[in-house]
């Protein structure tokens, strides 16, 4: 039997809960510091007793048995952390690894087709933008994650969809596809500051200049979505995160900007992707479940 503390690192927020006797205990999110967060683990271990393993799904990339995070200033080091927690094994994920892993534990009702498809693979492309943005393929059954919020190529084409001219501000792709990026292009565009969660709240309340960003902002993110498809001839797209699902009522007709800026030759492997969205508010946590289930 494996006692595990099971911990989702976000950029924002550390989720944790633990499997102890077979079965997953609740879901406790809190905002931990980058100095505190050892002690925090220290804590729940103590607490609970007789805890074994460790699995932490961490947003940033994953190299050997570390990850750096991306928007904290804090390296998660497995072995430093079987040491200090006298652990058998600590077990390392990417956050939107940890997403693709979930989808083996998550009931249907987690999963809402926004676009339907007629896929005959079974490669899967999962996006979503937060505090970054989140991509991971799952390829012939693989799980590949990625750090492409991190490419620089495509953002001065990308910005032209808002009218703004090539600027250093956005250099990434997830200075644009991400909620910082939402904010940063309201900023620019109509020289205001407020909250992506702000600009989302007024967007569907009918406010012109909020909704003109965020449907630039969808039309943005599904030409990248399209792009990928191309490439690694995916055929079901799921999308995820909070931001997306707060943008659930404008997601019905995204279908719209699919394929429009295509060759006509190509857009039927357009047509035929379903496109699907998660509504699990903590995937994170079940695909370390998932993982843990999965290791000898």
């Amino acid at each position: 039997m494996k006692n595990a503390l099971l911990i989702d690192l976000g950029g924002t927020n550390v989720r944790h809960a633990f499997f102890t006797k077979n079965k997953l205990s609740s879901i406790i999110k809190e905002k931990i510091s980058d100095e505190d967060f050892i002690p925090y683990l220290l804590k729940l271990t103590k607490e609970k007793g007789n805890i074994d393993y460790l699995v932490i799904a961490a947003a940033g990339p994953k190299e050997k048995k570390s990850i750096k995070l991306t928007n904290r200033k804090l390296i998660v080091d497995a072995t430093e952390l079987e040491n200090k927690l006298k652990l058998k094994k600590c077990f390392l994920l990417n956050d939107w690894e940890a997403v693709a892993h979930s989808l083996n534990q998550l009931k249907p009702k987690s999963l809402m087709t926004i676009k339907e498809g007629t896929p005959s693979n079974k490669n899967i492309l999962l996006i979503g933008p937060g505090t970054g943005l989140g991509v991971t393929l799952i390829i012939n059954n693989q799980v590949i994650s990625t750090e492409f919020g991190n490419v620089l190529s495509s953002t001065a084409g990308m910005l032209k969809n808002f009218e703004l001219n090539s600027s250093k501000k956005f250099s990434s792709l997830e200075s644009i596809l991400s909620g910082p990026g939402i904010e940063l292009l309201y900023e620019e565009k109509f020289q205001k500051k407020l909250s992506s969660v702000e600009i989302i709240n007024l967007a569907l309340n009918g406010s012109e200049n909020e909704f003109y960003i965020l449907d630039n902002f969808l039309k943005t993110l599904i030409s990248i979505i399209d792009d990928l498809v191309l490439t690694f001839s995916i055929e079901k797209v799921i999308l995820g995160g909070a931001i997306l699902n707060s943008l659930e009522p404008m997601l019905g007709s995204v279908h719209k900007y699919f394929s429009s800026g295509m060759n006509p030759k190509y857009s039927h492997l357009i047509e035929k992707v379903q496109v699907i969205l998660l509504k699990e508010d903590e995937p994170g946590i079940y695909g370390c479940l998932e993982l843990l289930k999965n290791v000898d």
